[in-house]
């Protein structure tokens, strides 16, 4: 399939698009405390220029939201509160909401114990992993999360009916004269939501990316998003991953295995039931935090100073490229897709709030 990649950029102001985001949430019943929160998780992927994380997955939330599947007035109940550990369940709530304010209790019984895990069961997707591995660096903690997902994604090894899902993870951790070390990864090589981007752009993916339906592996964006079946990204190993991340998410806390009844954000109104949890290290008792930078420093320009293959400018750290778009964005903008520039415009208007201006 050749690309027919033709589509116009507009750009946007990231605080124009978040004031519009954030009005469109609270007219759908969002509190303005829990609006800010949300659009922040989707603003920040954009910055970075994750895409796929971003404005055209917030479009999803308000879907979800008017549908009724996402609570708009956030609910949590405390199940277990003991020492470092909690459980809380969501009750269907926003999930970026629920997701930075249990990071934001991890971060608290750190300081508190020297360690904070906090799981939770019963909610929806909280978008992208880092955001909040991201909140704990920013209190000079190491910062861990964990999340299943509401589709089912990644078949076993030998298999090609999809178990789990790609069941993404993050670590982060400060540096000091080099940007955070930032990891943030799913299971499987690519996600879905790259998939159906290449489908809307009419390309072909790589043929290690999906199976089709009878379990050949296919270059077809439309084979592998009806078999949606994707592979991970090292085998047995990844898959064996993802079960770890299962059991961090899920298991351990009494949510739902294997995800939700939905397809990621379809259909609107049913329940994703997404799991997750989260940790926090409280660096300052193993050693002085500045210590630490200065070991991150020396560990990060041991690896980019190493001897690159030939044709390769510079190496890479985990974190670094994402965290690289950033400054750019803010100053000249968001490039959105005219299809999801028509999508806020729409919403905008039904919800009766001001629209964004090219």
């Amino acid at each position: 399939m050749a690309s027919t990649d033709t589509e116009v950029r507009i750009l946007i102001q990231s605080d124009a698009l978040r004031r519009n985001c954030e009005d469109m949430l609270v007219a759908l019943g969002v509190s303005a405390e829990d609006a800010t929160t949300t659009v922040d998780v989707f603003i920040q992927a954009e910055l970075m220029g994750e895409e796929s994380h971003g404005t055209r997955l917030f479009l999803q939330i308000l879907g979800r939201l008017k549908a009724g599947g996402d609570r708009a007035q956030t609910k949590i109940d405390v199940v277990m509160d003991h020492g470092a550990v909690a459980t809380w369940d969501a009750n269907r709530s926003l999930g970026q909401v629920v997701a930075a304010r249990a990071m934001g209790r991890a971060i608290e019984k750190a300081k508190e114990f020297g360690i904070g895990f906090v799981g939770v069961r019963n909610s929806n997707s909280y978008t992208s992993a880092k955001y909040y591995s991201l909140l704990a660096v920013q209190e000079g903690l190491l910062g861990i999360t964990y999340t299943n997902t509401s589709r089912k994604l990644m078949p076993p090894e030998g298999g090609h009916t999809p178990i789990l899902g790609n069941n993404p993870m993050s670590i982060a951790a400060p540096a000091g004269k080099h940007p955070p070390f930032v990891l943030d990864m799913a299971c499987t090589k690519a996600a879905m939501e790259r998939i159906l981007q290449a489908k809307e752009r009419g390309e072909d993916i790589p043929a290690d990316w999906a199976l089709d339906s009878e379990g050949n592996v296919t270059t077809d964006p439309v084979k592998a998003i009806e078999s949606g079946a994707l592979l991970p990204f090292g085998g047995y190993k990844a898959f064996g991953l993802g079960m770890a991340h299962e059991v961090l998410s899920s298991v351990l806390f009494g949510g739902l295995l294997f995800c939700g009844d939905t397809k990621g954000f379809q259909p609107y109104d049913g329940a994703m039931n997404t799991s997750y949890s989260f940790q926090a290290i409280n660096i300052e008792l193993f050693m002085p935090l500045d210590e630490f930078k200065d070991r991150m420093d020396s560990m990060i320009e041991t690896i980019k100073t190493s001897k690159r293959r030939p044709g390769v400018d510079r190496i890479l750290v985990p974190g670094e490229r994402s965290g690289g778009e950033f400054p750019k964005r803010l100053r000249d903008g968001i490039p959105l897709q005219q299809r999801v520039f028509g999508d806020l415009a729409r919403w905008s208007e039904e919800l009766g709030v001001t629209p964004l201006v090219e």
